[in-house]
């Protein structure tokens, strides 16, 4: 039962420590799994794969990772070692600290507080489970092809798990048996023997106890240990007990086969041994060794430096005692002649043992050796002995660098071949050698001579840009007294003497060595650096240190310079005495080492130590060897000097002793440094071996005086030398004092005074590189000053104050500048040089350069604590010119030239950091050359200038690998050096930053100087631009992170008015983010090879925006739209940023919207002529608020968008997307200010624009949306309203302004002209949406308009006003002169009403404009490609004419004379008479129609017809013959057959101007067609207008003229009085009617076209109906369908009706005669009436009512227009299946019809006779293009065109006039019926009628 516990009462039995009970959990977990393990092991290899899983799972449980389940050693190594405290010890640990964390937690806890059942499990689960992997191999040795790695693998890992489980319990013996098993799988003689003296151990006692024991077991271990130890050559444990005092018993094989463990991986393992081999056996006796023979003695040191530590590191496989030798199989000749560089060659293949083992990862240098010296000083003197052996000294006296300027014979060329070859092509010269038929080798000479000549050329290029820079710069610099810096190119000052002892000529050449044979070794040092030379304040313990306390690093005098290089002679001796003894590695060490440092015997001068410089890697190799193989050196050599006999051999060995001695002062003093890295375990173990040397050292020398019997002479230079080496050890101890080392070298100044001030050079130390007074004296005030360094160079900047006030007077005193201290006077007034120790003075100017420039550090350090950046910076100066003064001299000349450029290199690796970081300064600081006065200045540009000169040898050299003159470095294989352009990289930068300084610093120079500058700006962008370009050339530019270019950038924003401005600043654009701006790209835009940005930020495109801007201004927009800017504008506004717009420019936008939708009142178009009026409310918005607004961005990119789009060539439509982008910007333009005038002009043009686009294609606007094209129109003439006035007022005097304001005047007064013509009609100025509002009348009060509106004659007035300052502006435009001449003709032509009180202006005034206009036309000759004539003015003038002829406004003279001034007109006999007068107006414009060769001036045929209409007609042919002449006219090529329009636009036609045209021309040509009853024709022209409604200006109204005419002609055609209709059907009874129709209705389905006029009328007109589809109303047409159904009714229904009576009633009769009556009671009817039906009579066949029983019903009379129609419709549909409808007929009835044919013949119908009603060339087009409307209707009925059957009323024909295919081929059988073909052919007789299409012009007709 489940108890329940309240959690708010706590029982007393309770307690409060909870057990934790996880670990027991875990291992009760973990016994499971051990249990499951075991169980499937013990199962057999059927459950092998089972039990491997099992126990994998079992050492992933947690108790395996339990602190106390790990080894002792895992545990030390994880946890650290245990400490138990107590309390009598606790005093041991007071200096220590307890470790803390989870670590020290578990190292402390109590190991044993764990489960006692753990151990068990830890040792039993490691046992099995590597029993289990043996078990597992044994059983896979069959069916796995086991190999001896994987059996040696298994071994392993169960070899781990047995010492796991001895960790565990060490007790078990069986445990111990099998691993001893284990390891002697493994080869492992030492586990094997230590595992089965395990099982043995114990006392004698126990021991023979244990061996005498019946065990097998026992006895088994017993005996294989004996023979294990035999094996191992073991004698000595053999006598020994227990094996000696034991019994031996020897067991069968049997029982040792029974008792072994693992036999079966044993066998396995014998026969793969067999026959793979071992590892690791098969040396077993000691050998020779072949090493590869060396061929320097460094490189002997290496070889035997690597042989020792791979011997060491057990990396050999050698026998112990095995000896070295060398490879001499090399001949004499090839040893002397081998490559120095051999050693860092790949091994040989000489000695297998070397060559085919790797390398093991061992020191090479002293860096390695001594960790952390890299940072420190070196372990060489100042003077840097070559750092490769394999570069050699140079033994040309001088080196020449490559001048650009190739002469012939560095060419190849001869003399008098330089011009030819620059003035003739390659291609020329290779083909006059080919002809000249030249040997080969001539010809591939004389290429590679053109190939040489074209490098030169092209560095030409670039030498042209060095010397424009260097003239530019350094003329600007000469103004301050800096001369020479920057000119004379590369090569300047090599071929001065004057300037190579003293100038950067031999740094130059060195620069040029060192990329002529460039190394990766020589490039880390500049990359990485060396010797700093501009230290870090973390480093001031090193300068403490090296300045005062260290004697470490010694002055080298110039004989160290000219020291020897050390030769390799000797060394083949040497190879061979070793190969041909049996030398150890130590011993041939020894022997080595002894060679270099004991003299020989013919040597008098001493050993290699004293007598040669030592390259820097056998120095290295030297010192290795000393720690490496210090005790072997050193006992052999303590040996020798006890047990030296001749004095010789003393004495040599002597002097090899005191070089060990004084090497091993140079080690110790220079890895004791504060910053040298090294631990303090090596420091000592190094002072140890130093003093250890020196007590021998002691003992030579005192050896050595013994054996000569000659007392200690103070001139023996070995004495010397020992005793100065004994000082300076003294010195380097720590436990000495100061006072005394003082006194002990004191007493060594003594003693070399007494000598007479010897000199002792050791090239070969760095820490007494020279024994003098001199560099002793040195030394002791390098001593005595060691408190003030000391003080000044301190870690920590305590007292930066005191470090200013003590260093600073110290340093302008050194350097005898007290000019220098004028920028610090306010700091330093107190602190006069002469306050300043003279021994200070002294020691610093006697000391190295990198003292002094730790001063000068120590002096900036303190400067930046106090941050007073200013003289931060002129230290910086300073430091840098100190370096660069360094090269120039004569001790850096007279180093060897791989010591030089070592020295070089990190020269320049100090200067690329100091120029950095003083650049940092510069653009960081306001200030930062306060304190550079004007001899600072002059010496800062001096060194900046010759470090460039230096620099520009890399850019020499670079130029020469980019154009391919020479290669660059390679490694072997062929693969560029990555530290090659690494270096080039560094190079790069450090010339841009020394370039971006100069330029500070000439700002500076000009702030100084502002006299010698008048033009700053100019001078500043001379030298930007010059310098610009040359890094551009070389693409050095976009380097330092395109520092400079964005220097170039800052800088110009503040030079827009400089000349040439505009291509700098596109280049700068360009350079950084890849903007194309410049205005010729093909020659102006240079490819830097800069990183461009992947975005353009908003700040970037702001200062590009005034750019584009200035470019834009220097383009015309048509040229601009198809130029590169134009995508640079776009990128450009796409990032430029946009303000929120402000309540402002909201406010402004709804006035320009309510302003361009007012009505245009006529006071502001006279006001804007006076430039007065025409002011909007605008508010004005603030320049920072509109910034894009001010600087005119928008007017320039709405007028792009607008010239791009009127730009375009037109043959269809165009999307306006354009043009409403232009308004838009426009508008967005005058948000900010309505006074830019130019914004107007282009937004009226752009309202013109899409006026044009809407009316020039379609008149569908025309007709559907004129008020949106009027509203478009306000606004143009609004906006020109607004140009016009601002223009006046404020537009600028310019020659652009002035074409602008021409431009303006014409297009404003074209736009009035075109807004008063149709088809506008004055309607944009109009006041019909205008409000009415109340105003005060003559007549009272009433609601009115405000204002009149404007009257056409008024407007016309004002294009004439603006066309006439148009012209005046541009009097050589046609244009305007002939658009003035059609003004004028429209004011002299305007009638009295509408031209009020004003005066028309004359005939002679008219005709003049127009005779000036074609004096103006362009001649054909003018342009290159072939253009029609201009014949408007030629038109214009020819009718003009005529009509002022035929008003009588011009007599035939006065006309004559106007048409002179057209050449068309001279060619035509001009009339004497007026009766001749049409006929030469035809004739002239017969000739303009001929000079038309493309048919585009319509007009001009217009123009004939209407005069041959009007003027050209017999007076007895009632017009018929001018009408007729009209449509010939017309048709000719305006009409066609199919009455297809064909007019285009000419290109001055106006827009919408067209349209008016058509829709004249075509009622015009409906006049003609009406007045010559040409009805197939209006049919024809009815249906193409009816098809195309936007063809044509106010459609619907020629729609209704066109069918009133029809309606009209057809009328007269069949003679149909109108009101037919009424008369007819209103008094005919409704019975009556219905008895009568269906006759006709049978009649007229029946008949063919042309039988009745009547009836084709009123089939025609129901044809017309359908096309009409009510856009006219029905009226008239419902009155002619009517009309003609009653003639018909009248005429046809009548006598159908009486005939069908008569025969109606005679058949009845003869059926009552021929059959008599009948009984009714056989009736079968009457036999089937069950209802008594049959008893009523049966009526009478010919009984009639009689009215008088039964009265008649009232008749309804007359008959409704609807059911008129529908019959009419009905009637008039022609049945399909002709015969049937015939054979029907007659077989009916045979009534012969009398039409009167002559009434509609007699009524003059021409059309008959003009054409024929059938014509199926008329109608032709109209089934292909004008049936469309009746698609519908007839795709319904179906197409199947076979005969109906009787009843069902036949599908009227789409075309009357056509007769169906059944009808021709009855006709055709008849003879009575002809068709022509299409073509006009022969005729056909029967057939189909193929119809025929004509296609229209492409080109747009109407």
């Amino acid at each position: 039962m489940s108890a329940w516990k309240a959690l708010n009462i706590e029982s007393d039995d309770e307690s409060d420590l909870e057990i934790d009970d996880t670990k027991e959990l875990q291992i009760e977990d973990a016994l499971k799994l051990y249990q499951t393990a075991l169980k499937y092991h013990s199962e057999g290899p059927a459950s092998l794969d089972k039990a491997a899983e099992a126990y994998h799972q079992l050492f992933e449980s947690e108790i395996f990772r339990y602190p106390e389940s790990q080894s002792e050693l895992r545990r030390i190594e994880l946890y650290g070692p245990l400490v138990t405290v107590d309390d009598e010890d606790g005093a041991l640990l007071d200096g220590y600290e307890v470790p803390s964390g989870d670590n020290a937690v578990a190292a402390t806890a109590d190991l044993e507080l764990g489960p006692s059942s753990l151990p068990q499990i830890l040792h039993l689960a490691h046992k099995n489970y590597a029993q289990f992997k043996l078990e597992y191999l044994s059983a896979r040795l069959d069916t796995v092809n086991s190999t001896l790695k994987h059996i040696l693998t298994e071994a392993a890992a169960a070899l781990e798990h047995f010492v796991q489980a001895l960790d565990k319990d060490d007790s078990d013996l069986d445990l111990w048996r099998r691993t001893a098993a284990v390891g002697g799988m493994l080869e492992s003689k030492r586990v094997a023997r230590f595992c089965l003296e395990a099982v043995l151990e114990g006392d004698d006692e126990g021991l023979n106890g244990v061996l005498s024991l019946p065990g097998l077991e026992e006895g088994l271990a017993g005996e294989q240990l004996r023979e294990l130890v035999g094996k191992l050559d073991d004698r000595l444990s053999l006598l020994q007990s227990p094996l000696s005092t034991a019994k031996r018993r020897v067991l069968s094989k049997a029982l040792k086969k029974r008792l072994s463990q693992y036999q079966a991986i044993t066998k396995r393992e014998a026969v793969l041994v067999e026959q793979e081999g071992m590892p690791g056996q098969g040396v077993q006796q000691p050998q020779r060794i072949v090493l590869k023979k060396p061929e320097s003695w460094a490189e002997m040191g290496d070889v035997l430096l690597r042989q020792l530590m791979a011997e060491q590191h057990g990396a050999s496989i050698t026998a112990p005692g095995s000896a070295i030798s060398f490879d001499l199989s090399h001949s004499p000749d090839q040893v002397s002649g081998a490559h120095p560089d051999a050693m860092d060659s790949e091994p040989t293949p000489t000695s297998a043992l070397v060559s085919s083992r790797p390398h093991s990862p061992l020191p090479t240098t002293i860096a390695t050796q001594f960790p952390g010296l890299d940072h420190g000083l070196p372990t060489t003197q100042p003077s840097i002995s070559p750092s490769d052996p394999t570069m050699l000294p140079i033994t040309t006296p001088t080196i020449t660098l490559p001048s650009r300027k190739r002469s012939p014979s560095a060419a190849q060329l001869p003399a008098d071949a330089n011009e030819d070859g620059r003035m003739k092509s390659r291609r020329t010269r290779a083909r006059e050698s080919l002809v000249a038929g030249e040997p080969a080798d001539s010809r591939q000479a004389l290429l590679e001579a053109n190939v040489r000549w074209e490098h030169e050329q092209q560095l030409a290029e670039l030498q042209a840009a060095d010397d424009w820079m260097a003239r530019t710069v350094g003329a600007l610099f000469e103004r301050v007294g800096v001369v020479g810096c920057f000119g004379g190119g590369v090569s300047a000052g090599m071929s001065s003497e004057g300037e190579k002892a003293g100038g950067l000529a031999t740094a130059k050449a060195d620069v040029q060595a060192f990329l002529g044979g460039f190394t990766d070794l020589m490039a880390q040092v500049m990359l990485k650096g060396g010797e700093s030379l501009d230290l870090g304040g973390s480093q001031g313990a090193h300068y403490a240190t090296g300045l005062s306390g260290s004697f470490g690093k010694g002055s080298p005098s110039k004989a160290v310079s000219k020291a020897v290089p050390m030769p390799d002679d000797g060394l083949s001796e040497l190879l061979e005495t070793i190969s041909g003894d049996w030398y150890l590695t130590q011993e041939a060490a020894y022997l080595w080492l002894f060679t270099l440092l004991q003299p020989k015997e013919d040597h008098v001068l001493g050993n290699s130590y004293l007598q040669y410089l030592w390259p820097d890697l056998l120095k290295t190799m030297v010192v290795r060897t000393l720690v490496n193989f210090d005790d072997s050196i050193y006992s052999r050599t303590r040996q020798r000097v006890a047990t030296g006999t001749s004095c010789s051999d003393i004495a040599a060995l002597a002097q090899a002793v005191q070089a060990i001695f004084e090497l091993h002062l140079d080690i110790y003093t220079l890895i004791k440094q504060a910053n040298s890295g090294v631990d303090h375990d090596t420091i000592m173990a190094q002072g140890d071996r130093l003093q250890r040397w020196a007590e021998l050292a002691r003992e030579a020398m005192h050896f050595r005086s013994l054996a000569t019997n000659t007392p200690t002479l103070l001139t023996d230079e070995l004495n010397l030398r020992f005793l100065w080496a004994t000082t300076f050890n003294i010195a380097a101890s720590e436990e000495v004092s100061q006072d005394y080392v003082i006194e002990c070298m004191n007493d060594l100044r003594d003693i070399f005074v007494a000598a007479g001030d010897p000199t002792v050079q050791l090239q070969n130390n760095a820490v007494m590189p020279e024994l003098s007074l001199v560099a002793l004296d040195r030394e002791i005030s390098r001593l005595m000053t060691r408190d003030f360094f000391a003080r000044v160079t301190g870690e920590e900047l305590k007292d930066p104050v005191g470090v200013i006030e003590g260093l600073e007077s110290l340093l302008l005193a050194m350097d005898g500048d007290q000019s220098a201290a004028a920028g610090e006077e306010e700091i330093e007034e107190d602190a006069p040089a002469a306050n300043v120790p003279l021994e200070l003075v002294r020691f610093l100017q006697s000391s190295t350069m990198s003292v002094r420039l730790l001063l000068w550090q120590r002096l900036r350090e303190a400067y930046a604590a106090i941050d007073y950046k200013p003289m931060v910076v002129a230290c910086y100066f300073r430091m840098m010119r100190m370096v660069l003064d360094r090269l120039k001299t004569p001790s850096y000349d007279d180093l060897l030239q791989p010591e030089r450029q070592v020295v070089l290199l990190k020269s320049l690796r100090s200067l690329q950091d100091m120029t950095l970081k003083t650049l940092t300064l510069l653009q960081t600081t306001d200030n930062a050359l306060e304190c550079i006065d004007a001899p600072a200045l002059k010496a800062a540009v001096t060194c900046f200038g010759e470090t460039l000169q230096l620099l520009h040898v890399f850019s020499t050299f670079g130029d020469s690998i980019r154009v391919g003159q020479t290669q660059p470095p390679t490694l072997p294989n062929g693969l560029s050096i990555p530290s090659f352009a690494a270096v080039n990289t560094g190079i790069h930068d450090m010339q841009l930053h020394i370039w971006i300084t100069l330029y500070r610093l000439l700002s500076e120079a000009i702030t100084q100087n502002t006299d010698l500058y008048p033009t700053p700006l100019e001078d500043k962008f001379d030298f930007l631009r010059c310098v610009h370009r040359n890094l551009g050339l070389r693409g050095i530019c976009g380097s330092a992170n395109r520092a400079f270019v964005r220097l170039l950038k800052d800088e110009f924003v503040h030079m827009t008015h400089v000349e040439g401005y505009e291509s700098e600043q596109a280049q700068v654009l360009y350079d950084l983010h890849g903007l194309n701006c410049f205005l010729n790209p093909s020659y102006e835009l240079m490819e830097h090879h800069c990183t461009h940005d992947a975005f353009l930020d908003r700040g970037a495109a702001m200062q590009a925006v005034d750019l584009l801007l200035t470019q834009a201004e220097k383009l015309p927009t048509r040229d601009l739209v198809k130029h590169t800017l134009y995508q640079t504008i776009e990128k450009v506004h796409a990032a430029v940023p946009r303000k929120k717009t402000s309540e402002a420019i909201l406010r402004n936008r709804e006035i320009y919207r309510a302003f361009l939708k007012s009505p245009i009142y006529p006071l502001d178009l006279f006001d804007c002529l006076k430039g007065e009026g025409n002011q909007l409310p605008i508010s004005e918005i603030p320049k920072e608020d509109a910034v894009m607004h001010h600087k005119g961005w928008y007017f320039m990119m709405g007028h792009i968008a607008l010239t791009k789009f009127r730009a375009q060539k037109k043959s269809t439509p165009l999307p306006t997307e354009d043009v409403d982008i232009a308004i838009a910007f426009f508008m967005q333009d005058l948000e900010a200010s309505m006074e830019h005038w130019e914004t107007w002009f282009r937004l009226a043009q752009a309202y013109d624009t899409k006026i044009e686009e809407s009316v020039v294609w379609s008149a569908e606007k025309l007709n559907n949306s004129m008020p949106e094209v009027v509203q478009l129109q306000r606004s143009a003439v609004h906006c020109y309203i607004m140009a016009t006035a601002l223009a006046y007022r404020s537009a600028e005097l310019k020659f652009e302004t002035s074409d602008l304001m021409t431009e303006l005047y014409g297009d404003f007064a074209t736009r009035l002209y075109a807004s008063s013509r149709e088809p506008f009609g004055m309607l944009p100025f109009g006041t019909e949406d205008v409000p009415e509002k109340f105003l005060s009348l003559s007549t009272g009060m009433g609601k009115g308009v405000a204002y009149v509106p404007l009257r056409v004659y008024t407007a016309w007035k004002l294009a004439k006003v603006l066309f006439q300052r148009a012209i005046a502006g541009k009097p050589r435009s046609w244009m305007w002169r002939f658009m003035l001449g059609k003004c004028l003709w429209k004011m002299h032509a305007a009638e009295d009403t509408v031209r009020g009180r004003d005066v028309a202006p004359s005939a002679e005034q008219v005709l003049e404009v127009f005779v000036r206009a074609i004096e103006l036309l362009p001649d054909k000759k003018d342009g290159r490609e072939k253009r029609e004539p201009v014949l408007e003015p030629h038109y214009k003038l020819v009718a003009i004419v005529h009509k002022l002829v035929g008003r009588g406004e011009l007599s035939l003279e006065q006309a004559r004379g106007a048409l002179e001034h057209t050449p068309y007109a001279r060619t035509v006999t001009f009339p004497r008479e007026m009766d001749g007068w049409v006929s030469h107006v035809l004739a002239v414009l017969k000739t303009l129609r001929a000079a038309d060769k493309s048919n585009w001036h319509h007009r001009m045929i217009a123009r004939a017809a209407h005069i041959i209409y009007d003027d050209v007609d017999d007076p007895g042919s009632g017009g018929q013959l001018g009408a007729m002449g009209a449509k010939h006219e017309l048709t000719q090529q305006m009409f066609t057959k199919t009455m297809v329009l064909q007019v285009w636009r000419p290109d001055c036609e106006r827009a919408g101007r067209h349209f008016v045209y058509t829709v004249r021309y075509t009622r015009f040509f409906i006049q003609i067609l009406e007045q010559l009853r040409d009805r197939p024709s209006l049919e024809a022209l009815a249906r193409r207008v009816r098809r195309r409604p936007h063809d044509v200006f106010e459609h619907s109204v020629v729609w209704q003229e066109i069918c009133n005419a029809y309606l009209r002609l057809l009328r007269k055609y069949a003679a149909l009085p109108e009101g037919l209709e009424t008369s007819t059907f209103s008094n005919i009874a409704h019975e009556e009617f219905l008895l009568r129709k269906e006759p006709l209705e049978t009649w007229m389905q029946a008949q063919d076209t042309g039988t009745s006029a009547a009836l084709d009328v009123l089939r025609e007109v129901q044809e017309l109906k359908k096309i009409n589809q009510s856009l006219m109303k029905t009226g008239p047409i419902d009155d002619l369908i009517g009309d003609a159904y009653a003639w018909l009714f009248n005429n046809v229904g009548k006598q159908l009706w009486e005939e069908e009576q008569r025969a109606r009633r005679s058949e009845e009769a003869r059926r009552l005669a021929a059959s008599p009556p009948r009984n009714p009671m056989m009736s079968l009817n009457h036999l089937m009436n069950l209802d008594g039906a049959s008893d009523r009579p049966p009526p009478a066949a010919t009984a009639t009512p009689v009215p008088a029983e039964a009265p008649a019903a009232r008749k309804k009379m007359g008959v409704g227009r609807r059911e008129i129609r529908v019959c009419g419709e009905a009637c008039a549909q022609k049945a399909s299946a002709v015969p049937a409808a015939r054979s029907l007929a007659a077989s009916s009835t045979r009534v012969q019809v009398v039409i009167d044919v002559s009434r509609a013949l007699g009524n003059g119908d021409a059309s008959n006779v003009t054409s024929a009603p059938g014509s199926i060339h008329d109608s032709a087009d109209d089934e292909s293009e004008l049936s469309e409307l009746e698609e519908e209707g007839e795709e319904e009925d179906g197409g199947e065109e076979g005969k109906i059957g009787e009843g069902e009323v036949a599908r009227r024909p789409m075309f009357p006039g056509l007769a169906t295919a059944e009808e021709s081929r009855e006709a055709s059988r008849d003879g009575s019926q002809e068709f022509e073909t299409a073509d006009g052919s022969s005729p056909v007789v029967g057939g189909d009628v193929e119809m025929v299409e004509i296609a229209e012009s492409p080109q747009g007709s109407l």
